[in-house]
């Protein structure tokens, strides 16, 4: 016996649900490491405040696993990726206020995606039910 139209647009709905929850994890999971990296930086910026001097030796990554010894010219400003084409000159505490900001965007969006992703997972479990009443 053939499944009903309303059976395969349920299951339709269901496999459409399943793949934008997908979607939206790895979103999140994009935005989790993003936050991450940010917090670290932020941190970085805080020890420059607690003591880096001038000439003080550091490893600058210089892509993958490779870092090259500097030495550290300016320890009073930093400079910033305020978006792909643009860098600022900050001062260490405008650099972290900053960064602040960034960070609570950041967790807003995580916020935002968690609630999206449970909102997903209450449909598609009312969703899975309907489809399991319909089948048996």
């Amino acid at each position: 016996m053939e499944p009903s139209q309303e059976f395969k647009d349920q299951l339709t709905l269901f496999r459409y649900l399943k793949d934008q929850r997908e979607m939206l994890q790895g979103q999140m999971e994009f935005v989790n490491v993003t936050l991450n990296n940010v917090m670290n930086t932020r941190s970085t910026v805080e020890n420059l405040k607690k003591g880096v001097k001038e000439d003080d030796e550091i490893l600058v990554p210089i892509g993958g696993y490779v870092n090259i010894k500097a030495s550290i010219k300016e320890t009073k400003k930093v400079l910033l990726n305020v978006s792909q084409d643009v860098v600022i000159e900050k001062d260490l505490d405008g650099a972290i206020e900053f960064l602040d900001k960034l960070i609570e965007r950041l967790k807003q969006q995580v916020q935002f995606l968690s609630d999206q992703i449970q909102t997903s997972d209450v449909n598609l479990q009312r969703l899975s039910q309907n489809i399991q009443q319909g089948f048996t």
